[in-house]
């Protein structure tokens, strides 16, 4: 099971994404919110994906992808970019794509670096 974070400004962009990825099997969204005190909810649970909406900015979203980091040192990130030309902002280490994605390519993707996960930690 993928615990999933989705934190976006965009309630029904946010409300839908969640239903989304709540169908594809393992995926599980354990807190959707707009961001405000998202890590104390769900301190005691295992996270190992944040979704954030990279329209929030550049530095608000590195601020919450540092936090995480000190809360779940293994979690991925995957920043949810407007247009193409946000694809090629530096956001560190975490994965950049389209909110206008399509479920499969969502699924692939967070399938993808989830993988790779995995196959650093059994190296």
């Amino acid at each position: 099971m993928i615990n999933i974070v989705l934190i976006d400004q965009h309630t029904t962009y946010r409300e839908s994404l969640k239903m989304v990825l709540e169908q594809i099997d393992g995926f599980h969204v354990v807190l959707d919110s707009s961001e405000g005190n998202w890590a104390n909810a769900v301190a005691d649970i295992p996270v190992h994906l944040m979704i954030i909406d990279g329209s929030m900015g550049k530095e608000k979203c590195s601020m919450m992808i540092n936090h995480a980091i000190t809360k779940w040192k293994s979690i991925k990130t995957l920043i949810l970019a407007m247009y193409r030309e946000e694809l090629e902002y530096d956001y560190g280490k975490a994965e950049v794509m389209l909110k206008s994605s399509v479920k499969r390519e969502f699924e692939e993707k967070i399938k993808k670096m989830m993988t790779a996960q995995k196959d650093c930690l059994s190296h």
